[in-house]
């Protein structure tokens, strides 16, 4: 299985993550015969203070390990969805992400 570092390893192999604002997320979609398909998603709520809740991560199970989830977190929490709110995190992955990545934190 392989192991994303960073979106340009992921688009090689079909992988695009992008933003869906109408449904407040970003998604991981894989490319296909069927013209892709979600295998990832990163979802989140905007709140009347200035804040940014992402609430919910979700990949494939069969990509978990690929480091696709990581790539999701860091477009999610540095996107233009996040602006200059305050970016707080109910959902478990992205708290541990941002743990692990304080200078990705805004206010």
């Amino acid at each position: 299985m392989a192991r994303y570092e960073n979106e340009a390893g992921a688009a090689a192999d079909g992988f695009t993550i992008s933003h869906e604002p109408e449904r407040s997320r970003y998604v991981i979609t894989a490319s296909g015969a069927d013209g892709g398909r979600v295998v990832g998603e990163a979802h989140y709520s905007l709140r009347g203070d200035g804040v940014i809740d992402f609430d919910h991560t979700v990949v494939a199970p069969e990509l978990r390990g690929t480091g696709l989830s990581g790539l999701l977190a860091r477009r999610a929490v540095t996107g233009e969805a996040v602006g200059e709110r305050r970016v707080e995190a109910s959902c478990w992955f992205i708290d541990g992400y941002l743990q692990r990545h304080p200078e990705l934190l805004r206010g």
